[in-house]
């Protein structure tokens, strides 16, 4: 599977495939809009951020999306990610691995001095994080909840 960038067009096809991450993570008992998640995912496809996709037989089957920012605390620019998944079916290291060197080389070329990845869906938390560290990522905090 080959990585390309997204386009506003393929927005809704992310959105429905986001929809399925979201019900299977941490996140399921929040109501997902679909229309607020097409309409950002248009927004970074166009040029607010960026969202890599993979394709297997015409659909898109996973992607990373994210942006580059300043710190709220600093001039200097971070590269985030909203979202990275890849469905279940179509889920290998190399795909992985490319999507992620993708969003970094991405990162870098808009000036981010550092990218930060998160893993808050409650999904493989362990295998991903071992995944993160071979890519040369570092843990960087941790992440807690409270239902109020």
């Amino acid at each position: 599977m080959k990585v390309e960038v997204a386009t506003p067009d393929d927005a809704a096809e992310i959105a429905a495939l986001g929809q399925i991450l979201h019900d299977t993570s941490s996140y399921a008992g929040i109501p997902y809009n679909v229309a607020k998640v097409e309409s950002l995912m248009r927004s970074l496809a166009a040029g607010a951020g960026v969202v890599f996709v993979v394709r297997k037989d015409g659909a898109i089957v996973g992607g990373i999306a994210g942006g580059v920012a300043e710190w709220w605390f600093s001039d200097e620019r971070h590269g985030y990610e909203f979202s990275f998944f890849v469905r279940e079916d179509a889920r290998n290291a190399y795909t992985s691995v490319k999507l992620v060197n993708s969003f970094r080389i991405w990162c870098a070329r808009q000036g981010a001095k550092k990218v930060r990845l998160g893993i808050t869906t409650g999904i493989h938390e362990e295998s991903t994080g071992k995944f993160y560290r071979m890519l040369g990522f570092e843990p960087a905090g941790t992440l807690f909840s409270l239902e109020v």
